[in-house]
């Protein structure tokens, strides 16, 4: 659908000085507890007539917060603000970690993000996606200022959460993957093709190489390191607007 930019608002229940300066997507499936997290931050919070965005304000600046899980789900946030004229989309989530020195608590930026999705074909990507190395750079920035450990480098996006054997967890360590998540290289190929600006910012939960996944039980010191990114990465999307 290529609506105009009005028939968009009108769509969603906006008007023109509520085009969100900033679109901030995360992958989960905790979707109740993101929202009651992630809104808390906001003032002036309200879902658009489009469920499961949610509009509000940060520093009187207009931003929107939507739970999109799976490539298909993120990429529709993506085309619809782009097209209202929002510059800027982060990602955030959890990844799994593919080489031994991404630890649980670490914070991944991909860069860039090969394409194991679907979504992505339909807006023109071909083997991988790239987001906006100056934006990257920037929450790098903020990262290390925090004193957060971070990887940037090549990250895989596929579409089948268990379907990760042995065997192929093993063949994206040699072919030098870093992480894997459901996202991030459909939001930035959409970013691309309508020439939004992109980052993607996920914590690595699962440990794949060592068989650990978000269903075990972490030690205490991990899982504050975990919770430690999982609300920073958020955070340091909003600095942007900083």
């Amino acid at each position: 659908m290529n609506l105009t930019p009005e028939q968009w608002l009108e769509a969603m229940g906006m008007k023109q000085e509520e085009v969100p300066q900033l679109l901030i997507l995360e992958g989960t499936w905790w979707q109740k507890q993101r929202n009651e997290m992630r809104l808390a931050y906001l003032e002036n919070v309200r879902e658009l007539d489009f469920p499961e965005m949610h509009w509000g304000t940060y520093k009187d600046i207009p931003i929107v917060f939507c739970c999109a899980y799976g490539g298909p789900r993120a990429v529709e946030p993506v085309h619809i603000f782009a097209q209202v004229g929002t510059p800027i989309v982060i990602q955030i989530g959890s990844c799994g970690g593919l080489q031994h020195e991404a630890k649980t608590g670490d914070i991944v930026l991909p860069d860039p993000a090969i394409i194991g999705e679907g979504a992505s074909q339909y807006y023109g990507g071909g083997s991988a996606s790239v987001g906006t190395p100056e934006l990257i750079d920037t929450l790098q920035g903020f990262l290390h200022d925090e004193g957060f450990t971070t990887h940037r480098g090549m990250h895989l996006t596929s579409s089948a959460l268990f379907a990760q054997p042995e065997d192929g967890i093993e063949g994206w360590r040699k072919q030098g993957f870093l992480s894997v998540d459901m996202e991030t290289s459909a939001v930035f190929t959409a970013a691309n093709h309508f020439g939004m600006k992109s980052a993607s910012m996920v914590f690595v939960w699962d440990e794949l190489l060592r068989g650990r996944t978000w269903l075990d039980k972490f030690p205490e010191d991990e899982t504050k390191r975990q919770d430690d990114a999982n609300r920073f990465i958020f955070e340091a999307a909003l600095k942007l607007l900083d």
